[in-house]
């Protein structure tokens, strides 16, 4: 019975903790450091004897051994307690009576030991037992682990009295004994409180700290999942490495190869072609040998005939030898060279010191960095890029991106990736101030992390005064404004307000709408000339188109992909070839048509190369498509926000929205004609805002040509 509940409580406690980190096994004499670990006595000094000095051997943290040695050092009640409880629970089925001589019948709670009869009589009579708890047998043996060891809380080592309070400044329970001798209140030292209280407190306490070290383990475990991750990806570059060499080595000796096999080429056709000289010299030598073998042959038989014999053929053979012998062939090789393979050593000493290539460590981080803008408007999307170089291989989803708003507020993001495998990062920010983004790879901030970017609120930024007729406003390559006045001079600003020149014209030239070229040329309608004038930065008119008569139009719009331009002129759009200056078409309509236009004032092509006409007369805004098609009509007449009276400009942004000005405000509409706020406010005084150009994307921002008390105004939207 005693083993089965002493099984089942040991399943409900961590061996670990009842087992010494030294001998590995069960502790003996548990003594505990200020670290939470805790050993047998024995083992800890001989840990110390081995060491000379008191170090833990589980997280080596140094401690100074206590005055009396190591059986100084606390013990560790948890421990002992659970030591106590198993060694009860495991001698259940021996309940014995201290005397040794009756069977059990009770258990003393305090005196911790089991009582006969008669020794529970006696224990009932003493004056100072008398308060002391007795349990029957029965009642011990079915208590659990956990009910038996409640009875057992620890003592008071100095007074042996249970504790009933906690000193708050040594941090230590003691019993009532000692809040009256060791821990006074009054001496101003200590301060004992009601151990429920103080239990309490540690229990809301423990909870905090509790919540704390889940939190703390949730990070640990992440850091492991990015350090396994690392881990496999380390072996993966390794791989990678061991075989970019291999493949490496291997081209290089394919060269070399090449480069012997060129070689062996050239030796075997140096070869063949001595080889055939050296065969020809031999077959002529041999030829000769033979020849005058013959001859001296001959010569011998003649000598060993008759004597007229001979002499009839002796004159001819004689001058046949002779002849033979004054001709004889080169006995010497035509050419006596060797083939010889020259081995180059500077080339061998060079190899030998080659460096095929470097291994180098490189963190993912080293490999990565943002790109994208310095400041924008409040509410616009941010779109930062993150540049990569050639050796970098990691994933997106091994990125970690985060926002911190100009609130202060924390966000994760994702990391995206777009069609041709470059990364991004896209947020917004609602607030005006600093918005950062903070970018990691495996835990490390990569180059240009955290990137700073600059919310700049909507609405106003700058009034700059001209008092001049202002017509029109572009900006020019260098960020500075031009600005047309209806004379043959444009002047030229800073966006800060300050004039610093102007493009002066020849008289008579009345300069209107305006368009800038991407080639830096300004096309424009020139009221004093009834026609359409190209001009460049120094004041040179580069084109004139006046094939057809232009009395005072109004709009510019220059497609240069397509090589038109577009005027707006009474009721209708003429769209010029700007080489040759010729009428291609007109856009317009009749009066019973859908889409009557009664007279432009302004027009502009949108990203899809629709365009968007400002009827002034009608009070509304219309698309058509390129060909000169009605589509729709996209905002109506009326005071209200959403729509328009008197339009006067219209100019498309990058994510194709609309912005419009009419008599008295900015008004910016989605590409199909949905109102989406007003930019201005009244207070700021917009009046006959004739010309508008938009100026920067990061942050958003236009300027306004604002005819009504002759200023430029520039607004974030």
């Amino acid at each position: 019975m005693a083993t089965s509940e002493l099984n089942q409580f040991l399943e409900t406690v961590d061996q670990k903790v009842l087992e010494c980190a030294i001998c590995m096994k069960r502790l003996q004499n548990p003594k505990s450091l200020n670290c939470l670990h805790s050993y047998c006595l024995a083992c800890l000094e001989d840990w110390v004897k081995a060491k000379g000095k008191l170090t833990c051997p589980t997280c080596s943290s140094s401690y100074a051994i206590p005055e009396g040695g190591l059986k100084k050092l606390p013990p560790n009640t948890f421990v002992n307690n659970l030591l106590e409880t198993i060694e009860h629970i495991s001698k259940r089925d021996q309940m014995k009576c201290v005397c040794a001589k009756g069977q059990a019948k009770y258990y003393c709670q305090e005196c911790r030991h089991y009582l006969c009869s008669s020794c529970s009589d006696h224990h009932k009579i003493f004056p100072m037992l008398a308060n002391h708890k007795l349990h029957t047998v029965e009642d011990v043996r079915s208590m659990t682990p956990q009910d038996f060891a409640a009875l057992h809380p620890p003592l008071c080592s100095v007074h042996n009295k249970p504790f009933e309070f906690y000193c708050a400044d040594c941090k230590t329970p003691i019993c009532i004994n000692c809040t009256v001798m060791d821990h006074k209140e009054q001496e101003g030292k200590h301060k004992p409180i009601n151990i429920s209280k103080a239990f309490q407190s540690f229990k809301e306490t423990s909870k905090k700290l509790e919540e704390a070290a889940y939190k703390c383990e949730n990070q640990l475990q992440d850091g492991l999942k990015a350090v396994i991750e690392y881990a496999t990806n380390l072996e993966k570059s390794k791989d990678t490495s061991l075989r970019d060499i291999d493949n490496h080595v291997q081209v290089m000796v394919k060269k070399m190869k090449e480069s012997g096999d060129k070689m062996k080429n050239e030796v075997e056709t140096i070869y063949k072609e001595k080889k055939k000289a050296v065969d020809v010299q031999i077959s002529e030598l041999n030829t000769t040998i033979s020849d005058l073998n013959k001859k001296i042959s001959l010569l011998n038989h003649l000598s060993k005939s008759d004597e007229a014999t001979a002499l009839q053929s002796s004159e001819t053979v004689i001058t046949a030898l002779n002849d033979r012998i004054k001709k004889l062939p080169k006995t010497k090789p035509s050419d006596n060279r060797q083939i010889i393979f020259q081995i180059n050593e500077h080339q061998i000493a060079s190899l030998q010191q080659c460096n095929i290539g470097n291994v180098t460590l490189v963190r993912a981080a080293d490999c990565l960095q943002l790109q994208g803008m310095k400041s924008v408007t409040q509410g616009q999307t941010i779109v930062v890029k993150i540049i990569k170089t050639d050796e970098c291989e990691i994933q997106a989803n091994q990125l970690k991106a985060t926002w911190t708003q100009p609130t202060g507020e924390t966000s994760n993001t994702q990391v995206d990736e777009d069609d041709n495998g470059d990364y991004f990062v896209t947020g917004k920010c609602t607030s005006p101030g600093i918005c950062k983004l903070d970018v990691t790879a495996d835990c490390e901030q990569i180059k240009q992390s955290p990137m700073v970017i600059e919310v700049e609120k909507e609405g106003i930024v700058k009034t700059i005064k001209i008092n001049k007729y202002v017509k029109d406003i572009v900006k020019c390559e260098d960020d500075c404004l031009l600005v047309s006045c209806k004379t043959n001079t444009m002047l030229k600003y800073k966006q800060s307000g300050e004039c610093i020149g102007n493009v002066t014209l020849p008289a008579g030239v009345k300069v209107c709408n305006m368009y800038k070229m991407k080639n830096g040329n300004i096309a424009f309608n020139n009221w004093g000339n009834n026609c359409i004038t190209i001009c460049n930065m120094n004041s040179q008119v580069i084109k004139l188109i006046n094939n057809v008569e232009l009395n005072k139009p109004f709009g510019i719009h220059v497609d240069e992909a397509s090589n038109i331009l577009y005027v707006g002129f009474g009721s209708e759009v003429l769209l010029f070839n700007i080489d040759s200056g010729q009428k291609i078409r007109s856009i317009w309509t009749d009066d019973d048509q859908e889409g009557q236009i009664s007279g432009v004032s302004d027009f502009s092509l949108t990203n899809h190369r629709n365009i968007i006409i400002l009827d002034f007369y009608n009070n509304r805004v219309q698309l058509f498509d390129n060909e000169g098609r009605f589509m729709k009509v996209l905002v109506k007449a009326g005071d209200e926000d959403g729509k328009v009276m008197k339009p006067w400009g219209v100019v498309v942004d990058q994510d194709d929205n609309i912005i419009i000005s009419s008599e008295h405000k900015i008004q910016l509409f989605s590409s199909d004609g949905n109102f989406i706020k007003r930019i201005d406010k009244q207070e700021d005084g917009i009046k006959t805002p004739l010309g508008l150009s938009i100026i920067s994307y990061y942050p958003r921002r236009v300027a306004v040509a604002n005819r009504g008390d002759k200023t430029i105004k520039i607004f974030n939207y």
